[in-house]
């Protein structure tokens, strides 16, 4: 049938048909829903029924045209002549299941699925099933719809709707450990399903079991070469694990696979390249990613922050304005807007960007130590102690301690600076390094060597 589909099509769109047998119309009329052709599909399915009026698998086609066209009241019509010509034909009542629930009307849906809950077809329970978990969806009875939707996979394994809002609904819940434990025991029966699998990807790369979430996005791939999406989350898992080569290899297959140029794809392997090591390639997938989509503000993001590095400032600085102007509310591509006015010399602006982002973010210590950094190396210990006892009143951290204890250092207060250090290494001796960091004199300050020495733990 498949080389005749083309032929039929031109047909179609002359107004030259013909007649065809129904199980001819059928094909046609699923090919070209399936590859979005909408306006053919629905024509195919007029014609289909003008030569086979009393059909019921031509009428339920046609009301999948129909609810593909969002025209749920045609459809439930017609479905309803279908239920009068087959009496209790499943595929019939399935789908006015479906209608109803399009049209808000669950509880009339639920009194016509009640009966194909329990019996039948491994596939018709399936359905039956699935429509029960999107009728608990509008209720938001989350964890009801996760157990009909369970119940959809177990008679179906490959049952791709059911499996893709099986894992919306994971994430909504949170339940990823026990969904974990049902993708297993799915794939101990059915180890070929690479939705499943796919799945189960998911489920442990946010239990952060970043092996075995590779693993399960490995075979996913595996089994089916051409999932596209399945590549992009194995590239994402190995930038995780640091494993970039790995990375830039599924990202690069997932571009391919796509046939498209896909912006959002072209950053993350221009992140992946950048992180291997590859900044001339990655620059030229953030510069690709903007030539197709000049909005993309995470590219500037990237491409500025890559031109930063290479200490082409002027450039870096235009593009992290345009991601700011873009998306002003990432306080990410203010701190990377700082970093490039502080290189360039301009600490009056490099403070004003930093300021905007603690103003997002105050929570993050980060910035706040970044802020202290910048006044140091200013000569000005008095204001990075004033800012950091702010930050220290917000939020604990270890690090802000050991940069406010530099900054007594810094100001003379050697005797408050010790008390302060013996205390804090006591306390988290790990993050002494930023002593070391901010201010690289105190590594051969005397005190200071012996007290780190005294608190080592290491043999």
């Amino acid at each position: 049938m498949q080389h005749r589909i083309p032929d039929l099509e031109m047909r179609l769109q002359e107004g030259t048909l013909g007649y065809l047998e129904e199980q001819v119309f059928l094909e046609l009329i699923e090919e070209n829903l399936i590859e979005g052709r909408l306006d053919l599909a629905a024509a195919a399915s007029e014609h289909a029924l003008g030569q086979h009026p009393f059909s019921v698998d031509l009428m339920c086609s046609r009301a999948a045209v129909l609810l593909e066209q969002e025209l749920p009241e045609e459809a439930l019509a017609l479905l309803g002549q279908a239920a009068s010509i087959s009496p209790g034909t499943v595929d019939v009542i399935l789908l006015q299941v479906e209608t109803l629930i399009e049209m808000g009307r669950a509880a009339e849906a639920e009194i016509l699925l009640a009966p194909y809950l329990a019996s039948g077809e491994d596939l018709d329970l399936a359905d039956a099933w699935y429509f029960q978990g999107i009728i608990e969806e509008q209720r938001d009875n989350w964890t009801e719809m996760h157990r009909c939707l369970e119940t959809a996979v177990r008679y179906n394994p490959n049952f791709q709707e059911a499996l893709e809002r099986l894992w919306l609904c994971t994430e909504i819940l949170g339940n990823h450990s026990e969904a974990a434990a049902f993708y297993e025991t799915i794939l101990d029966k059915e180890p070929y399903s690479w939705q499943v699998w796919f799945n189960l990807g998911h489920a442990r790369s946010c239990m952060e079991d970043l092996r075995g979430a590779a693993e399960a996005f490995d075979y996913a791939c595996i089994i089916n070469e051409n999932f596209e999406f399945a590549w992009r989350d194995l590239g994402e898992v190995y930038m995780q694990l640091g494993e970039t080569a790995k990375a830039v290899e599924c990202l690069q297959t997932a571009l391919d696979k796509t046939g498209l140029r896909d912006p959002e794809l072209l950053i993350r392997l221009g992140e992946a390249l950048e992180r291997h090591g590859q900044k001339t390639r990655a620059a030229q997938m953030f510069r690709e990613a903007i030539s197709i989509d000049r909005r993309q503000d995470e590219a500037h993001f990237r491409l500025g922050c890559l031109l930063v590095t290479e200490d082409r400032l002027k450039a870096g600085i235009g593009h992290l304005k345009r991601a700011i102007s873009l998306q002003g509310d990432r306080e990410e591509y203010h701190v990377a807007l700082a970093e490039a006015w502080f290189r360039s010399g301009d600490m009056p602006r490099a403070e004003e960007c930093l300021l905007q982002a603690i103003e997002m973010a105050p929570e993050q210590s980060e910035y706040w130590l970044q802020y202290a950094s910048y006044l140091l190396e200013e000569g000005n210990p008095g204001a990075a102690l004033d800012n950091l006892e702010t930050a220290i009143t917000l939020q604990r951290s270890a690090r802000l301690d050991y940069a406010r204890i530099v900054c007594l250092f810094r100001l003379g207060m050697r005797q408050e600076a010790c008390q302060l250090l013996c205390l804090q290494l006591s306390e988290d001796f790990d993050a002494h390094v930023v002593l070391f960091d901010l201010a690289p004199e105190l590594s051969s300050d005397p005190d200071v060597i012996s007290l780190v020495r005294a608190f080592r733990t290491d043999p």
